[in-house]
């Protein structure tokens, strides 16, 4: 009797409890319709923050980070919708239930078998405006939860691998490396199997002080006791089903805002030539600084396709990948120039004696500054019509970093250069001329 009486006070809800439980709907709402706006915004802000790392920036860790991440966010925007949607049901429910409070008329319902109506005479809809509020609060939990462990596990991902690489410790490789990935991946198989590795005798041991740190970081400390709640009434084959159902619409999601940058193909994408559309050059818009582009513009660019006046405005981005080909050069450190590695040519012809600046443009899309060089090259012997500028680097200078580091096909092709199209139209128009 003792225990019940201590136990009792535990399991009743105070009255102010009940009345926000009553009257949360509004606030849901609300709070619903303002985070599937900004989640919206969010989702293409995330890609571009993280893609314009690359510019100043190389680690460990950055693809999991933008997966993640982007996970994250796409499970936060599925669960906020389907619990606006589950609400608005919900709301329309207690509507009807309220105009005709008398409950269903079975008379009038006149149906013939083999159909049958499965109703009670003057039944009501408040069994299952019970249930999808249930299901409303079910739905959220997961959503939040889910984002606020992938949160935790994006920290621990940038605490123990990023912080490392960036600050070139040498132990962040070797053992180091594969002992932090596979506590990582241990510790993310028992958050999916509900604690599985908690509950073996002896293995116990070997994962308390690792889950410990990990539950620290991954703020699983924040929701565990909810986590409990939840785990311990919820029915594990309806857990399971809805999470995977989620979990499956977050990753191709996810995948269709992340395959581009990480250049992997559209495997939803079924048109067999997509790659063979013409046999002229790219002329995409990144290449065209007055083109708006709905990605982090990373790559070298000139000031407008149709170009109306004698100068053509070239601007190379700094990015940390090109210090790996200005440590190839034969000079010391201290007078190698971004400059030695950038030449250009119109049509075929190089450019010699070019004067570049340092010089930065502001990036829409990304986190910073894009930091470069920059310069102005005469174009007024040229005639009216298409031109082609090439950037790439010199061969001998090439060659020259061949010699001193390892550079791949890859590297390769990036010092073979790029092919920009541009179209010089000086010329007065028919109208300008009237004008005249």
């Amino acid at each position: 009797m003792t225990d019940q009486k201590e136990n009792k006070p535990h399991h009743q809800i105070p009255d102010w409890l009940k009345k926000i439980q009553e009257n949360s709907w509004e606030l849901e709402l609300l709070i619903s319709g303002g985070a599937i706006f900004s989640l919206f915004q969010l989702s293409d802000s995330w890609v571009h923050w993280i893609e314009s790392l690359v510019e100043f920036s190389s680690f460990m860790g950055y693809t999991e980070i933008l997966l993640i991440g982007t996970l994250g966010i796409e499970l936060l925007k599925i669960g906020f919708i389907i619990h606006i949607i589950l609400r608005a049901i919900w709301l329309s429910m207690v509507c009807v239930n309220y105009v005709y409070p008398e409950g269903i008329n079975k008379e009038k319902i006149n149906w013939k078998k083999p159909f049958k109506a499965d109703v009670q005479e003057k039944e009501d809809l408040q069994s299952p405006i019970i249930s999808v509020d249930r299901y409303c609060g079910i739905v959220i939990y997961i959503s939040i939860s889910s984002a606020i462990l992938l949160a935790g596990l994006i920290f621990c991902i940038f605490l123990f691998l990023s912080i490392p690489s960036i600050l070139e410790w040498r132990f962040a490789y070797g053992l180091y490396f594969r002992v932090v990935v596979i506590s990582l991946i241990l510790y993310v198989f028992d958050l999916i199997t509900s604690g599985i590795l908690r509950r073996i005798p002896f293995i116990t041991y070997l994962t308390y002080p690792i889950f410990t740190l990990l539950d620290l970081f991954t703020l699983r400390k924040i929701i565990q006791r909810a986590g409990f709640l939840f785990i311990s009434n919820i029915p594990k084959f309806k857990f399971y089903l809805s999470a995977i159902v989620m979990l499956t619409i977050g990753l191709t999601l996810g995948y269709l805002n992340t395959y581009r940058t990480l250049h992997q193909p559209n495997v939803l994408d079924g048109r067999d030539y997509l790659y063979q559309l013409s046999n002229g050059m790219s002329i995409e818009p990144s290449f065209y600084r007055d083109e708006p582009v709905n990605k982090y513009r990373g790559n070298p660019s000139i000031q407008s396709k149709i170009l109306h006046d004698n100068y053509l405005n070239i601007f190379i981005p700094y990015n940390i990948y090109l210090d790996y080909f200005l440590d190839g050069l034969d000079e010391t450190k201290e007078n190698r120039l971004l400059t030695d590695i950038a030449s250009i040519s119109i049509d075929s012809i190089t450019m010699n004696d070019i004067q570049w600046h340092k010089s930065y443009k502001e990036s829409k899309n990304g986190i910073s500054r894009n930091i470069g060089i920059e310069c102005f090259v005469s174009i007024g012997h040229l005639k009216d019509g298409p031109h082609t500028l090439k950037i790439y680097t010199e061969p001998d200078v090439v060659q020259q970093i061949e010699k001193n580091i390892y550079i791949n096909q890859w590297d390769k092709e990036r010092l073979n250069g790029i092919d920009i199209l541009f179209i010089k139209d000086t010329e007065l128009t028919v109208d300008s001329k009237n004008i005249k």
